[in-house]
């Protein structure tokens, strides 16, 4: 498993909305912004499913995914890895605890973490 170092946590912390892509079982791409996505740990992103649609499809039938983090300072990040959608166990418990109750709250993303990019170095 790979590690998200630290400069990029740094940059994650940072930013309130993360554009993330994920993209269905033809290729085809699809682009959402998220708000409820946090580290768990070095390897694990959690991303809450509030009003997911066609990403929640795509994460179902294709589990690559990726975001973007940008920094004003170091550049920005694209991170890639698989996900899963959980709708129980600790991490879907920890989505409603976290997000407002006035969302849907409807399932967990968990992101594993396997490449992570500056520009078109790899950090990971």
């Amino acid at each position: 498993m790979k590690s998200i170092p630290a400069i990029v946590k740094e940059a994650i912390a940072k930013q309130d909305i993360f554009p993330v892509a994920t993209a269905d079982t033809k290729s085809n791409p699809n682009i959402a912004y998220i708000k409820y996505l946090k580290l768990i740990d070095d390897q694990t992103v959690l991303i809450a499913d509030n009003y997911l649609c066609k990403t929640r499809d795509n994460i179902i039938k294709n589990p690559q995914i990726s975001f973007v983090v940008l920094d004003s300072e170091k550049g920005s990040f694209q991170v890639k890895g698989s996900a899963q959608r959980l709708t129980e166990g600790p991490l879907f418990d920890e989505v409603q605890t976290w997000v407002p109750e006035q969302l849907p709250r409807a399932a967990a993303v968990v992101m594993k973490v396997q490449e992570v990019f500056n520009g078109a170095e790899q950090l990971v």
